[in-house]
């Protein structure tokens, strides 16, 4: 039986942003580190397992499942850096920031056997679990309501819309409000 040696790893405790960190990740050479809570999350369009995380610092390797249907949406409280991985590494997105959305609202043709890609990410807020969690927008599927109740159980879902920043009685609270 083999032993492996892992090189020492010089990881920072922190990072200024998360460009600082997804250029730090890719510089050392994409390190891997699972931990005890690393899980392996099913959305309706991809499936997801936590690579290396450090604090608030994470990354996530995707599995997009066949063409997938791509709906506009945010990541309330997480600043995100998209890197697809299909032949090769293509460039990677800009960093999405609070109140950017991204997604094409529509289903990815030409993109029939799926693909890999790395969400660099930075949560301001909550502790990392998945970015599939951290929704607002058009829902991709009954999976994919499930896990954002799941870590946000009390989130407005209502007719494949998710909106983690408000409320599940939110309607009701609006519709009472205007009334007084």
């Amino acid at each position: 039986m083999a032993i492996y040696k892992f090189p020492i790893l010089n990881i920072p405790d922190t990072w200024e942003d998360v460009q600082q960190f997804c250029d730090w990740y890719m510089e050392n050479n994409m390190p891997i580190r699972f931990n005890e809570h690393t899980e392996i999350f099913c959305s309706d369009d991809a499936t997801s397992v936590c690579l290396f995380r450090q604090e608030n610092f994470q990354v996530e390797m995707y599995l997009i499942h066949p063409a997938p249907l791509v709906n506009v949406h945010e990541h309330p409280n997480v600043e995100v850096i998209k890197l697809p991985v299909h032949n090769g590494f293509g460039g990677s997105s800009p960093i999405l920031k609070m109140g950017m959305s991204h997604g094409e609202g529509m289903r990815l043709e030409g993109l029939e056997k799926g693909f890999p890609l790395l969400a660099f990410q930075h949560w301001k807020k909550a502790s990392p679990s998945t970015v599939a969690a951290a929704w607002k927008g058009k829902t991709v599927g009954p999976k994919h309501e499930a896990l954002i109740r799941r870590f946000y159980p009390n989130a407005l879902i209502l007719n494949g819309y998710a909106d983690i920043t408000k409320p599940s009685n939110y309607l009701e609270v609006l519709k009472n409000g205007t009334n007084s």
